[in-house]
């Protein structure tokens, strides 16, 4: 696999913790005090959509959290939200490490909802070491969907031997599989330099 000229990865599971999770979900329920059995149904109803870019963080909250009254506001909701979101800080630095080799392309295939992806990418700095970021809520499609990885190797002109992908869940790395990438999985983001090592990524 010394063939690789580009590299992509999720984000939450990997370089970040997870943005929205069940657990973040279930933390949210014990903080606000609320019932987290009925939000989560509502939030399955429209995780899909908001994901995907089509449902606004105003709209997802108006839907699923605020479709009844709370004794908490909308903005103490989403600063919650957002510090769910926690960098796993040597695996960015590596990344930056790897941006400087010049060897490889460096992007992200990641499902997040537009309003968490653009304050995470701006919060972590990511953009100074990611070049282009295939996130759902841009493309419209999610993962573990072959038609993500598919757009991703039309946009980039790149052929899928050439290309690895890193993700946290088996799903998603069979999918890439399956669609013709390199990928390798990893249970936890301490495993990336390992990882990468073992596909014959130099940095």
């Amino acid at each position: 696999m010394n063939n690789i000229t580009t590299l992509f990865f999720d984000v939450g599971g990997v370089l970040l913790t997870n943005g929205w999770d069940h657990i973040s979900r279930e933390a949210a329920a014990l903080t606000f005090g609320y019932d987290y059995e009925a939000v989560e149904a509502r939030h399955q109803q429209y995780a899909e959509g908001f994901e995907c870019g089509r449902l606004s963080l105003e709209e997802y909250q108006e839907k699923v959290v605020f479709s009844e009254p709370r004794s908490f506001t909308e903005e103490e909701y989403t600063d919650f939200m957002k510090t769910q979101s926690q960098p796993h800080t040597e695996n960015l630095e590596m990344l930056r490490v790897l941006a400087q080799s010049g060897r490889y392309l460096l992007a992200t295939i990641n499902n997040e909802s537009l309003a968490l992806n653009e304050y995470r990418i701006k919060t972590f700095q990511l953009h100074e070491f990611i070049s282009l970021f295939f996130s759902s809520c841009y493309l419209g499609v999610m993962k573990p969907d072959c038609e993500i990885f598919q757009r991703v190797l039309r946009i980039t002109r790149r052929e899928g031997a050439e290309c690895l992908f890193v993700d946290d869940r088996p799903e998603n790395v069979e999918a890439a599989q399956s669609c013709g990438l390199q990928a390798a999985f990893v249970h936890h983001p301490t495993d990336l330099p390992q990882t990468l090592r073992n596909a014959g990524v130099n940095f």
